[in-house]
């Protein structure tokens, strides 16, 4: 017992109450405890704020410029948020900067104008090059260290944390690209967010998607699973390239290129007017929807924490005030048709007469190449449809049968990737910008099969013959 009048102490062998008053307030009583055991060592934390971020871009080459221009915009606004670099990873080919054709070299800008950002400076890539593919992706948000490169960073959340995924590319349904390698698959990314979910990887997760038909690629999200996903499109339609020619002039200079993507811009954009402490996710998803009206963003999964201010994830602290978002869509191209429409203004802007002669020979390359795509999968269809009834062709090709049968679709798109010719030297394989808006024919042939009177195999095979008869005539009409 210490006496606090006295300041000594006196062993007892019982204990007191602990009551204030004039006769205890001198001394406060009682047996002293044993010792406490020592604490567990506490497990490193994972990052200041427990939040992470994932961002992708899934193209290459000078045409696809908008993409990489997305993610280092995204880059900037997770990392300006005090989220630490080691917290956001950022995988993307980085060959657009520096490549020949860009007339501000070295540098990237996601909209128009004078003294805009450069979002490139800053701009921490963690993964480029080849090494950038699929595998790669899920690999990193599914926290598997053997799928990358040695010392590579992975997704290292806990149950705790906030995560944001961006991804921004081309689409198609049930498919989107990467730079390098095989397509992912609805099927691979749906086991890999489950994985996600079996290890405990994150207290919420929210994914925005920037590609065609991507309201196709969330067939297994749940409205109790944590995850909430937004995306461009819904999953029979084409996303928007955006700030397209001639409303691409940065610094004085004409791009030719889209600088960035409607539904990426927008969210990027409402997220610089520095509302992020207030916006709560769904109150963003509304504005990007309004400005997003080229195309139909679409909403799957969570919705039990949509009422959270949207800083919890992208951002959450004020960036400097930016302008008010513009009413206008001027500058907005189907993403299906952006080679043809940057080839053509090329031809447009072309001073010189050998300028407008190899502008001229590039635009009827992208032609040819878009005709040659139409006449392979027709091919395909014909060939399937040999058994069936009157009208069978007509509807393979312009149906819109929702995706069930995945692992079908996901055999078929990965024939196609490894078998057809490549339409332009940045193409990962046989599907393209404007192709892949016939994957919706893959599945109407896969939902089909008995009709059809055809097994997989011998989709397959058809498949790979008018791929081997494509390949034939490819070499001419390579887009370079």
């Amino acid at each position: 017992t210490f006496h606090s009048f006295s300041k000594r102490c006196y062993r007892t062998s019982g204990s007191e109450v602990v009551r204030q008053g004039i006769f205890t307030m001198f001394s406060t009583c009682g047996i002293r405890a044993p010792a406490p055991s020592p604490s567990p060592t506490p497990s490193p934390p994972v990052g200041p704020g427990g939040r992470w971020a994932v961002i992708a871009a899934g193209s290459q080459g000078f045409f696809n410029y908008r993409h990489q221009a997305d993610a280092c915009h995204a880059y900037q606004i997770v990392r300006k948020s005090g989220i630490p670099a080691q917290n956001i990873i950022l995988m993307m080919q980085d060959d657009v900067a520096n490549s020949r054709e860009n007339p501000l070299k070295g540098q990237l800008f996601n909209k128009p104008g004078d003294n805009v950002t450069d979002v490139y400076r800053g701009c921490n890539v963690d993964y480029s090059g080849k090494i950038v593919t699929a595998k790669l992706f899920l690999s990193v948000i599914t926290g598997d260290t053997s799928g990358v490169p040695t010392n590579g960073k992975v997704l290292k959340s806990g149950p705790n944390d906030r995560v944001f995924i961006n991804f921004v590319d081309h689409g198609g349904v049930g498919i989107v690209a990467f730079p390098n390698g095989p397509l992912l698959h609805a099927k691979d990314l749906s086991t890999a967010l489950k994985t996600m979910q079996k290890k405990n990887m994150f207290k919420e997760l929210l994914f925005y998607m920037e590609a065609c038909e991507s309201g196709s690629m969330f067939p297994g999200l749940t409205a109790n699973g944590r995850i909430f996903a937004v995306t461009a499109s819904n999953a029979k339609e084409s996303s928007w390239g955006y700030y397209c020619p001639s409303n691409d002039t940065v610094n004085g200079k004409h791009m030719g290129t889209c600088l960035g993507d409607l539904f990426s811009i927008s969210w990027m954009e409402d997220s610089d007017l520095a509302k992020m402490s207030m916006e709560s996710i769904a109150e963003q998803v509304k504005r990007v929807t309004k400005r997003t009206f080229k195309s139909h963003v679409s909403t799957f999964g969570d919705v039990s924490f949509e009422s959270e201010p949207i800083g919890n994830f992208e951002l959450a602290q004020a960036t400097k005030v930016a302008s008010p978002l513009p009413d206008s869509n001027a500058g907005a191209v189907d993403i299906r048709d952006v080679p043809l429409h940057l080839a053509y203004a090329a031809w447009e802007r072309a001073e010189t007469k050998q300028q407008k002669q190899m502008a001229w020979n590039r635009l009827q390359t992208v032609v040819a190449a878009r005709a040659a795509d139409e006449q392979l999968f027709q091919k395909i269809v014909n060939r399937s449809c040999d058994r069936a009834g009157f009208g069978c062709d007509y509807g393979m090709i312009h149906g819109k049968h929702t995706i069930r049968d995945f692992e079908c679709h996901r055999e078929l798109a990965a024939t196609l990737h490894e078998s057809c010719p490549r339409r332009a030297h940045h193409d990962a394989g046989g599907w393209n910008a404007f192709n892949m808006k016939f994957s919706q024919t893959l599945v109407n042939l896969c939902e089909s099969r008995t009709s059809l009177q055809k097994d997989l195999q011998d989709l397959e095979g058809i498949i790979r013959a008018a791929c081997n008869d494509a390949s034939k005539s490819a070499a001419g009409i390579l887009v370079v």
